[in-house]
């Protein structure tokens, strides 16, 4: 998403929790080229590569940074951007509501939030407590979305969705995960 991003914008900034993932987005923009192996089933694996210029993005890769961080405890140069794009982070956040409390003091004024999640709230990732939605709220149902519009209200102005957006995730050769994520498109406007 980084690197499609850059097509788009004069610099991106990649963060994630993961340092594993952080390193993979750094290889790939210092060298260009990604070489990773892929569960076929059980110890059988394949060998794939992939690269930038194969994917249209090479020229682009001088355009993205990328540093491991924690999305509820963000440094403070992290800031200015025109978009946010918070890709199934939401629901794996410890505390999602100190996030979203702040991601507008991250964005440019007009600056747009893209939240995409499939809102798999787990205990394993964020405590019940923290939960923004998902739950029965004075005895009616309180879904993530109703949390949402209630904590990003007064800085942000729902302006697309939701909209449900399927992706699969690849297990092994005949074993795969399909996901609707639901996406909401947030303007800043103070």
């Amino acid at each position: 998403a980084s690197f499609e991003l850059a097509r788009h914008f004069d610099r991106v900034t990649g963060v994630d929790f993961s340092a594993r993932f952080i390193g993979l987005g750094v290889h790939l923009a210092e060298q260009g080229v990604l070489r990773y192996t892929l569960a076929e089933e059980g110890e059988l694996v394949s060998y794939k590569e992939r690269s930038l210029a194969e994917l249209g993005l090479d020229d682009v890769r001088h355009k993205v940074e990328f540093f491991q961080g924690d999305a509820c405890n963000l440094k403070p140069q992290f800031g200015g951007y025109d978009l946010i794009l918070a890709a199934n982070l939401i629901d794996r956040l410890y505390s999602p509501a100190k996030f979203l409390g702040g991601v507008h003091e991250r964005l440019n004024p007009g600056g747009i939030l893209l939240i995409a999640s499939p809102y798999t709230w787990l205990a394993e990732h964020t405590k019940r407590e923290e939960w923004i939605g998902g739950f029965k709220k004075n005895g009616e149902s309180f879904t993530t979305l109703d949390g949402l519009k209630e904590m990003l209200g007064s800085h942000f102005r729902l302006v697309e969705g939701p909209l449900e957006v399927p992706f699969v995730i690849r297990e092994t050769r005949r074993k795969f995960q399909h996901t609707l994520s639901e996406v909401t498109i947030w303007e800043r406007i103070a």
